[in-house]
């Protein structure tokens, strides 16, 4: 339906509304003007105000602790200053990809070994990230770990049952669903609580609050959240502290994006045609990176240039991105005029689809735009060059995969490079010659077909 509406209107620079029984239709305007819709203030356009009603956030969501405008605008820094830093974490990062993989997908090498794909890449990625946000010992603690990813894994499941819930019911239902999510926070919570008093120890607040912490003080997440607490004259330490709220949303954000984008990848390479020489490929530029000097080869720098790696994640993304593009909605009072003359009043969604633009074959050109083509974005003869100029974290009018601007894609970026760059050094992927299954679409995302199993085998 989008590829048609995209033939019939966006081409001919006519906006069109798109039915969505969740959250409400929207109204999508050509890609052509993206940059008018870049440009509106927040005051009339909001893309906060569009993920709080896609995660009926007013309702659930640990009574919508990032909802305002000053906490969306900590959190988009918090997040640019964590990822500022991953040079430093990516021999951390490194580690505990190669222990949770270990771990998770077991040192066989004789025998395939099948594993639930969703689940591995959830606790994948609620190891890794944890080992970034708070560190040794908690990001190994095994009923940490266990709650954040039921947290992580439900959250998208309560907010489409709240969507179709009737709003006038949602404040009295809303609650109801998000029990759950509250139980699996109060779990973490008490894994998280002595950590944050064993650090709130070490410095008076005053000292926390300027920054003034000791050499051996850990540098991560969770210490800048409690320095903004206490900056507010908050106490990190009670229960169910703005800190752990804070901590829990952002581990969610983080988890589940970045899951679902490894999970994608890993079916697309297992279901290529060519998958055995896709993974060779992509060891050979892994092995390369992991050679002389690793400890420069992978900083953000040097992992950027990794362009086979890239394009595979780029091309898994374009056909598959989580999102469907950059949706806002209209905040001002007396509405909004489109560039075309249209008038939308208060309360409407508007904005850009990415479904059609990420499959029109007159913007990805060679093989069909519905197909992977891993090294779509890599020049003929495999020069460490885009064809394009296309690459992952990338964001413009033709690759809305990140929303054009989520803060947390350079972040993505890193993690989910090293963690592909892992799986194919120390592992093989199990070919698979039947169709690659289809994703299904629920409101705004596009998740990966549940219980799909991966077959996988530690190489010797």
């Amino acid at each position: 339906m989008q590829q048609l509406r995209l033939e019939q209107f966006s081409k001919k620079g006519r906006p069109y509304i798109l039915p969505d029984i969740f959250t409400g239709h929207q109204v999508i305007i050509p890609p052509d003007q993206l940059p008018w819709l870049m440009k509106q203030p927040a005051s009339v356009l909001s893309q906060r105000e569009s993920n709080n009603e896609f995660l009926a956030a007013k309702h659930t969501f640990l009574n919508c602790v990032a909802a305002d405008d000053n906490e969306w605008v900590f959190v988009v820094n918090i997040i640019k200053d964590i990822t500022k830093e991953l040079n430093n974490k990516t021999d951390d990062v490194i580690e505990e990809i190669q222990d949770a993989l270990s771990d998770l997908c077991g040192n066989d090498t004789h025998s395939w070994r099948e594993v639930d794909l969703l689940d591995m890449c959830l606790l994948l990625m609620s190891r890794i990230v944890s080992r970034v946000y708070v560190g040794l010992p908690l990001c190994q603690d095994p009923t940490y770990l266990s709650s954040s990813t039921k947290f992580a894994k439900f959250i998208l499941i309560e907010a489409l049952l709240a969507q179709l819930t009737p709003k006038p019911l949602r404040p009295l239902l809303g609650p109801l669903l998000a029990q759950y999510d509250w139980m699996q926070f109060r779990r973490m919570e008490g894994c998280l609580r002595p950590i944050i008093r064993e650090r709130a120890s070490r410095a008076s607040p005053v000292a926390m609050a300027e920054g003034k912490l000791d050499a051996d003080h850990p540098s991560d997440l969770l210490s800048r959240l409690m320095q903004e607490a206490y900056r507010r004259n908050d106490d990190p330490c009670r229960p169910q502290s703005h800190t752990a709220k804070l901590l829990a949303i952002l581990n969610w954000a983080a988890i589940q994006v970045q899951s679902i984008t490894i999970e994608n990848a890993l079916i697309d390479i297992a279901h290529a045609p060519n998958s055995l020489s896709i993974q060779e490929q992509l060891r050979e530029e892994a092995s390369a990176a992991n050679g002389a000097e690793p400890s420069v080869r992978w900083k953000r720098s040097e992992v950027a240039k990794l362009p086979k790696m890239d394009s595979v994640l780029t091309e898994s993304l374009r056909l598959w991105g989580f999102a469907h593009g950059v949706i806002k909605v209209v905040v001002a009072k007396e509405g909004v005029d489109l560039p075309t003359g249209e008038h939308i009043p208060y309360g409407s969604k508007v904005g850009i689809g990415s479904y059609g633009v990420h499959h029109d074959e007159e913007v990805y050109t060679g093989e069909s735009p519905f197909t992977f083509d891993p090294f779509r974005f890599v020049k003929v003869g495999g020069e460490e060059e885009k064809a394009t100029g296309l690459n992952f974290p990338s964001t413009n009018g033709n690759y809305l995969a990140f929303s054009h601007g989520n803060a947390g894609r350079f972040f993505a970026n890193h993690l989910l490079k090293l963690l592909l760059s892992q799986i194919v050094l120390r592992y093989d992927i199990k070919p698979d010659a039947s169709p690659r299954p289809q994703n299904s679409w629920f409101s705004y995302v596009s998740p990966p077909p549940i219980g799909y199993k991966l077959s996988i085998k530690r190489r010797q």
